[in-house]
């Protein structure tokens, strides 16, 4: 086995996944990009094991998309006043990292950093 020091960002350790995390930008402050496509992902696997239906925004640029949970999807509609999707490609948006919220599949009270939408 060979060895060598590390130094990069804990991102880069899960390069495999498709998702996007909130440690991919966390350390970069509010990040701006362009939505390119909505996607339906059915049977979308995660690094715990589960699988299931998801939808996702793809960015230009950015080769993980950004699974979209409750919260994002309702800030999209709100921001850009329209529940259709084709109308979101080409907008930009803001990402930004929130501690504290809701981990998904956690225990009750239990928390974890992620990725939200500016209004």
């Amino acid at each position: 086995m060979k060895s060598t020091s590390f130094t990069g960002n804990s991102g880069e350790m899960r390069k495999d996944s498709p998702w996007l995390a909130s440690e991919d930008i966390m350390d970069s402050g509010d990040v701006t990009v362009e939505i390119e496509a909505v996607f339906r992902h059915d049977d979308a696997a995660f690094d715990d094991g589960r699988k299931e239906t998801v939808w996702a925004i793809k960015f230009k640029g950015p080769e993980k998309q950004l699974v979209l949970n409750a919260t994002n999807r309702k800030t999209l509609v709100a921001k850009f006043g329209t529940t259709k999707t084709p109308e979101w490609v080409g907008q930009s948006i803001t990402l930004y990292v929130e501690r504290g919220i809701r981990k998904p599949g956690g225990k009750r009270g239990e928390t974890c950093c992620g990725i939200r939408i500016r209004g």
